[in-house]
């Protein structure tokens, strides 16, 4: 544990890291002494170092001056104030606090009042003398957080409820996130419908790993809004799916000549293999030469795309008054185009009063759609060089 917890200072420092004990000072020397006689340490004149793989850690009893991390020693039966003098005076750097020979519920106590972490220290063996050093390592910035999602949440958007006040979330408790230890706020962060799993934090990084679960009924409910449907349960979720399928059928045959129609003005959905119909062979002479004809019958959909036109003459009138009023329209689309279009005038906003004459103009008549399939079906079946015209 000693060494993970040196490691992982030296890590943060990205070489050696320097803590100074200070604070009472007697026990701010048994500490460093404790600590060096645990683990086997040279002690000499206030002074340990302890090497580990990424450089060493030097606990020095006395200032803060030059150090890169700030242990203080507590006299039992201080307070809150206290502690957070001690903190205040650390000027910034990496802070923790114990008690020598304190009670661990005392010094919990203490902690959860003033806000800073303050560790129960014998300071007699390896274990019991990790305590404040492994506060002071959680005491670093923190470096960078990484939340998971369940795997159905990656797919919906950013604006979706459910990924927008996960995002309201993460906001409202970032700016608390200090230190690596402040990662915990996290674990009670969320709401009724998503949960925090589990938050592994790692100090020697700065960083935390955050995985988010949904609880029970929020996928189907999320689910039903996504798709417009009930979806309430796994019944309505296979029924729907099964619904699906013909839906989906349907969209891949004409997603393309629909496209293309949206495009270009024109598309086309080519015959289907099982649409094909094959008639049965036909015996054929041609003066002394004989052959069999073979035919078969499809269907293909021509989609066009018609742009139809629809106007409103709201402002009408003669002389003056009519050219002022139609200047005091065109003035009001200029600075807001929305609030012309929504302007009542007989009881209809125009954007209504257009609306009716598009679909006014959407049928065609059903003679003229039987000539215009027979004329088309002509084109396409009689060759492409020919021009058809057509009079209404």
């Amino acid at each position: 544990m000693w060494n993970e917890i040196c490691e992982g200072l030296c890590a943060r420092r990205q070489g050696d890291c320097r803590v100074a004990v200070s604070g009472a000072e007697e026990s701010a020397q048994a500490y460093v002494a404790g600590a060096a006689r645990a683990v086997g340490a040279p002690f000499a004149e206030g002074k340990a170092e302890f090497a580990c793989g990424g450089g060493k850690v030097v606990l020095t009893a006395g200032g803060s001056a030059g150090a890169d991390a700030v242990l203080f020693a507590l006299p039992a039966g201080s307070d809150a104030d206290a502690v957070r003098a001690a903190a205040a005076s650390a000027g910034g750097k990496p802070f923790a606090a114990f008690v020598l020979g304190g009670e661990e519920e005392a010094c919990a106590a203490l902690a959860a009042v003033c806000g800073c972490p303050v560790a129960a220290c014998r300071a007699e063996g390896e274990e019991d003398c990790c305590a404040p050093l492994r506060d002071l390592l959680f005491a670093f910035p923190a470096a960078g957080l990484e939340i998971d999602l369940p795997d159905w949440m990656c797919v919906l958007p950013a604006e979706s409820k459910t990924i927008a006040g996960i995002l309201a979330n993460v906001r409202e408790v970032a700016p608390k996130i200090a230190c690596v230890r402040d990662f915990s706020l996290l674990e009670g962060a969320f709401g009724e419908d998503v949960y925090c799993a589990s938050c592994e934090a790692d100090p020697a990084t700065g960083r935390a790993h955050c995985r988010l679960e949904a609880r029970e009924g929020l996928f189907h409910r999320v689910l039903s809004e996504e798709c417009g449907a009930d979806v309430s349960d796994d019944l309505h979720l296979m029924a729907y799916v099964s619904g699906l399928r013909d839906a989906k059928t349907f969209y891949e045959r004409f997603k393309n000549a629909v496209a293309a129609a949206d495009a270009v003005g024109y598309g086309i959905a080519a015959p289907a293999e099982n649409d094909v119909e094959l008639a049965a062979p036909e015996l054929f002479r041609r003066g002394t030469r004989c052959g069999v004809r073979l035919k078969a019958d499809a269907p293909a959909y021509h989609v066009i795309k018609v742009e139809v036109h629809s106007e409103v003459t709201p402002v009408s009138g003669e002389g003056e008054r009519g050219e002022q009023l139609a200047k005091g329209v065109l003035e009001s689309y200029e600075r807001d185009p929305e609030t012309l279009w929504n302007t009542d005038m007989f009881g209809k906003t125009f954007r209504e009063m257009v609306q009716e004459g598009l679909r006014e103009k959407q049928g065609v008549p059903e003679e003229v759609r039987t000539k215009l399939r027979r004329a088309l079906t002509r084109i396409v079946n009689e060759g492409k060089g020919g021009v058809v015209c057509i009079l209404l």
